[in-house]
């Protein structure tokens, strides 16, 4: 067992966002080399560490991700002395995926109303068409009256 190293984390983390890793993946590959979860370690960037690995990066490492997806794998072992210096931690609330979580939800359910209130509307207007009420007499044209008498 190694003792916990955040640079090493770091690679770690990078090394499964280019292998499309999932996270459970990264957490049994911290538990082969620290022994424990990487929760319980004294790490930065650990934090509700759940789904893919570039998902997690992309929602709760937002500067990490754009600079992963910039450089190319063989510079990628300069984001390691840029985390260093930068000491980014998980953020707990990405406002700006929330914002577009909410415009898409509620742009969703705008058109959900609008479907069904057009559902409606043509249902009525077939009820309430004058060819479809029983009390109205409807006008014949002259072959129907030749062809009924």
């Amino acid at each position: 067992m190694r003792e916990p190293d955040q640079r090493f984390w770091d690679a770690l983390v990078i090394r499964s966002w280019n292998r499309f890793d999932s996270c459970s993946r990264l957490k049994a590959i911290c538990i082969a080399e620290f022994g424990c979860y990487p929760d319980e370690l004294p790490l930065l960037r650990v934090k509700e560490c759940y789904g893919g690995v570039r998902a997690w990066v992309a929602t709760a490492l937002p500067e990490l991700s754009e600079k992963l997806w910039i450089l190319p794998k063989e510079r990628q072992i300069e984001l390691l002395d840029w985390l260093a210096h930068k000491k980014l931690d998980c953020i707990d609330y990405n406002k700006k995926a929330a914002k577009y979580h909410k415009e898409a939800y509620n742009a969703s359910r705008k058109d959900e109303l609008k479907a069904e209130q057009s559902r409606i509307s043509y249902n009525m207007g077939k009820l309430l068409g004058s060819m479809a009420q029983p009390n109205t007499v409807k006008a014949t044209d002259s072959r129907a009256r030749r062809r009924a008498r």
